[in-house]
């Protein structure tokens, strides 16, 4: 007799009782098994109950997000994992086929565009993702009861449906509207990506959960998400022991990390091996089509090339050829052709390479390996797979990211001199003159024959970057191509990761899942309670340099970071907190410099990315070190917090000084000089290389920088580590530039601006997500970031995709020359740098005596529109310089006044008043009098 209970075991070992089926598990098997015979056969449920079966969902959705005894008793049936399972697995392909044109032949009813595929579908599909999402957000919900529902999920295989689902709403959601002028289509294909986007949100959330506070989870998904995927078996990868010995037993789909190792220089035939074979095996069944990477061109020319043969032997045309591709059975087929075709060729080479060494030919090098963490894939994946990536050396950044790492006199050296810098900056200069000469006189807008002058400054720390990976899944460096063109071609197309484009297409009320899921794989804060056990690897950190090491993981990672600077997110924004987070995990791990050099682009001097991170930087050391959010028992004479700096965060700032002495400064102030030729008429406006998109970002880069270095000016042991590397000759140098190349705003250009600017103000900001304040927008205008979906555009592609009531607008860029470029602020703001540095500091004084700066910081005195109240800090500046210094007192002594600058704009005639000099050298003011004689000048 059958009993009326099942035993079930615990997470702690032991069993417990359970009824076979409670109503919630008995109704939700019943909208699992009819929504399944909807998608497996269309219509065959009719639509009122298919409707009584969406209200019922909704019911079992209630009771998951309310009731945890209902949570847990669904979480932990293995039938309910399976057919949900089983629902996303008929669901999918049903969602593609109403949204993607290349799924279907064109017809009547649509005209080859998705979007008007959309439209055509539109009532199923909106019913369709209704349900898909109920179902999902029912699975996130389960998850938030143990580790068993996570890794019965696992095991099922459901999370991988995920993973094809997000794959399938991002693109959707970022791709625009493609079809035909039509208001109706148009406004069904949005409101479907709008649902797309909802579901997308959903399965980021469910990931989330899936992960928490799992550490095996994590690291699955991590190597899912951000490591290399190799098709078919490997001679190149040898697989080892489970990583954790503890769970050394596969269940279900859910697989195995494993340790392992790879061969860092295969022989050339294992070479051949994995590359040309998995490459080509994926390009036959799209071929031919235009390729979209420099890679997959490759792959279709020796295509092109062996076509005849593989026909040939397959005894079949290329058509049947791609049928066979897609059973993974008759897969072996298609790679025994290419092994007798291309093994040939390699032999050839081979024999080739042997005659031309001759006898004297050097043996080969030895084998060397490397160690990795891999997972099998090949039972969800239908044919053998493999997810691996290079296992980081902890050891080897551990040294200098231990909290208790001592701070070397060899860290605090800084090998890049003044001298050296001056001598870059004329390099600098006289190359980019060279260059002027040498190009055409015009350009058109948006050419750059400039592209940051050559860095010779610091050279990229490729340290940690990868060896040449043996088996090809490794990318190279490839031109920089439009978003778009991520999304041409098959499913599981996409060359920059998965999760990267999802930032293009939410806004910051809709994507805090995505950060939340990076954060809980890499913030020491969100790993194992209590700390990593003794003896075993912090996987937290481990994850973090995963994540950094692979291109898909830096992908996204620059996308969240550009996020900021697109949307202006203010500090006090949830997401930019958790950007903070996850940015001062990289910083603790030894990782930001690779991290910054990671993020930069050829065109720019500083990437928006970079100056992102200059100024997450900047927010993190002033919450470590600045005196108002610490609570610092020694305190300097001067009043400065004195807490004690970290050999990491040491080696941090080094470098990032590195790139600002060897980089930023040589580069923006041979801009700056060549905007003074141009102005002395030695160059024409034509000439100049950038754009005024490209100026907003070198401005808003510089001043992240300046602003970073004033944060460190509020410790005193960063202050002396400034002074000692000489700082004060990159301020100077910056202030003489803009001095002598940029002129000073009169008070009616400052009057203008301001009217101009008025009525601009309601508009500045339509979203109420992220509203900077008026003071700072004043002072900091927004990245200027080119995004691929700008509402302002009249273009229905861009327009359609992310709606003026969801996305803030780029900041305004009017018809103003670039070659004109005014670098509001920066003046001032370098001020303002010196003068905390010269404050109650003898050396600094001497400093800034020592590269002339008294004089440039003496005519910074003068009002200037494009740099406010400069001439109150300036004053202010002067005092420190002076203060009980004779040597820089003698030297303002003998700069005497000689004459009055001419009011040429007749500001002060207008006004009824004359500038005159006093017996004294004073400048004073006076009312203008017409007849009579003029009264006692009076004192400004």
């Amino acid at each position: 007799m059958a009993s009326s209970t099942v035993q079930e075991t615990t997470e702690d070992g032991g069993t417990q009782s359970s009824p076979k089926c409670t109503a919630p598990e008995l109704l939700l098997k019943v909208v699992l098994i009819g929504t399944l015979s909807h998608y497996e056969t269309r219509g065959m449920i009719d639509d009122k109950r298919l409707e009584h079966m969406l209200l019922a969902g909704k019911q079992i959705l209630y009771k998951s997000h309310q009731e945890s005894d209902v949570r847990q008793n669904l979480g932990f049936s293995p039938a309910i994992w399976q057919g949900l399972t089983d629902v996303l697995t008929k669901a999918i392909p049903v969602l593609e086929s109403q949204s993607f044109a290349w799924k279907n032949p064109t017809s009547a009813n649509y005209d080859g565009s998705s979007s008007n595929l959309i439209a055509y579908n539109y009532f199923p599909l909106v019913k369709d993702i209704e349900r898909l999402n109920d179902l999902c957000t029912i699975a996130r919900n389960l998850l938030a009861t143990t580790k068993k529902a996570q890794n019965l999920a696992a095991e099922k295989g459901f999370d991988q449906k995920i993973l094809m689902l997000i794959d399938t709403c991002v693109r959707v959601t970022a791709r625009g509207y493609d079809g035909e002028s039509n208001a109706r289509n148009e406004e069904r294909w949005q409101k479907v990506v709008s649902l797309y986007k909802r579901l997308l949100i959903t399965c980021l959330q469910f990931l989330h959960n899936f992960i928490m506070h799992n550490e095996h989870r994590k690291l699955v998904l991590w190597l899912d998400l951000f490591g290399y995927h190799q098709n078919g078996e490997s001679s190149i990868i040898t697989h080892m022991e489970p990583l954790d010995q503890s769970n050394n037993a596969a269940q279900g789909l859910a697989p195995i990390v494993r340790a392992g190792e790879r061969l860092v220089n295969p022989p050339l035939r294992t070479l051949y091996d994995q590359t040309a074979e998995d490459l080509l095996l994926e390009t036959i069944s799209s071929f031919p089509r235009e390729p979209a990477t420099i890679k997959e061109e490759a792959a279709m020319l020796l295509l092109a090339n062996i076509k005849d043969h593989m026909e040939k032997l397959l005894g079949r045309n290329l058509k049947e050829i791609q049928q066979m591709g897609k059973d993974p059975e008759r897969v072996k087929e298609i790679r025994a052709a290419l092994t007798a075709i291309l093994g040939a060729k390699v032999d050839g080479w081979a024999d080739l390479n042997d005659r031309q060494a001759g006898p004297s030919r050097v043996e080969e090098e030895p084998t060397r390996k490397k160690p990795i963490l891999s997972i099998d894939r090949s039972a969800t994946a239908g044919f053998p797979r493999t997810c691996w990536t290079d296992f980081p050396n902890l050891d080897e950044y551990g040294v200098i990211s231990a909290v208790d790492a001592p701070v070397t006199p060899e860290d605090r050296i800084m090998t890049r001199s003044a001298q050296s810098a001056a001598e870059t900056l004329q390099e600098a200069k006289d190359e980019l003159m060279t260059r002027l000469q040498e190009t055409s006189p015009v350009l058109t807008e948006g050419e750059h024959h400039y592209d940051g002058m050559e860095r010779t400054g610091v050279a990229d720390d490729d340290s940690r970057s990868l060896e040449a990976v043996a088996d090809g899944s490794v990318e190279e460096e490839e031109d920089e191509e439009d978003d778009d063109d991520d999304y041409r071609g098959r499913p599981g197309d996409q060359q920059r990761g998965l999760l990267t484009d999802i930032p293009l297409v939410l806004g910051p009320a809709e994507i805090e899942a995505l950060p939340m899921l990076i954060q809980a794989g890499i913030v020491d804060s969100f790993g194992p309670k209590g700390g990593p056990k003794t003896g075993s690897k912090n996987m937290q950190a481990v994850r973090c340099h995963i994540l950094l090491a692979q291109e898909t993981g830096r992908n996204l990672l620059r996308e969240l970071l550009i996020f900021i600077a697109a949307w202006d997110l203010p500090d006090d924004e949830l997401y930019f907190k958790m950007m903070v987070q996850i940015m001062e995990a990289v910083l603790n791990n030894g990782l930001m410099s690779h991290a910054y050099s990671d993020f930069g682009q050829a065109k720019d001097i500083i990437s928006p990315a970079q100056a992102v991170v200059i100024k997450i930087l900047t927010h993190i050391f002033r919450s470590k070190y600045s005196p108002p959010n610490i609570a610092s028992t020694a305190e300097s004479p001067t009043g400065r917090s004195s807490i004690t700096v970290t050999k990491v965060d040491v080696l941090t700032v080094r470098y990032i000084f590195t790139i600002f002495r060897g980089n930023i400064i040589p580069e923006t102030c041979a801009l700056i000089y060549l905007q003074g030729q141009i102005r002395a008429g030695h160059a024409l406006p034509e000439d100049f290389p950038l754009n005024l998109w490209d100026m907003e970002r070198v401005y808003e880069g510089v001043y992240q920088f300046l602003e970073f270095f004033a944060v460190l000016t509020e410790n005193t042991e960063w202050k002396n580590l400034l002074v000692q590397w000489e700082i004060v000759y990159d301020l100077v140098t910056l202030i003489k530039e803009l001095e002598a190349s940029i002129p000073k705003g009169s008070l009616s250009s400052l009057t203008q601006a301001v009217a101009a600017a008025a009525p601009r103000t309601p508009q500045q900001n339509p979203s109420n997500e992220a509203s900077p304040s008026e003071s700072d927008s004043a002072v900091v205008a927004p990245v200027a970031v080119e995004r691929p979906y700008d509402p302002n555009d009249s273009e229905p592609v861009d327009n359609a995709t992310v709606g003026p009531e969801s996305r803030v607008p780029s900041p305004p860029i009017g018809n103003e020359d670039p070659a004109e470029f005014e670098w509001r602020n920066l003046k001032k703001l370098v001020i303002l740098v010196l003068s905390s540095l010269v404050w109650k500091c003898p050396q600094v004084q001497n400093q800034i005596r020592k590269y002339s700066g008294i004089e440039t910081i003496l005519s910074c005195t003068a009002f200037d529109a494009h740099n406010p109240y400069i001439k109150e800090h300036a004053v202010m500046c002067l005092k420190f310089l002076l203060e009980g210094n004779r040597e820089n007192q003698k030297l303002v002594e003998q700069l005497e006044a000689r004459e009055v600058v001419q009011d040429d704009s007749k500001i002060l005639e207008k006004s009824g008043y004359e500038a005159v000099l006093g017996q004294t050298g004073k400048l004073s003011l006076r009312t203008k009098e017409v007849n009579g004689p003029p009264p006692p000048p009076q004192g400004s």
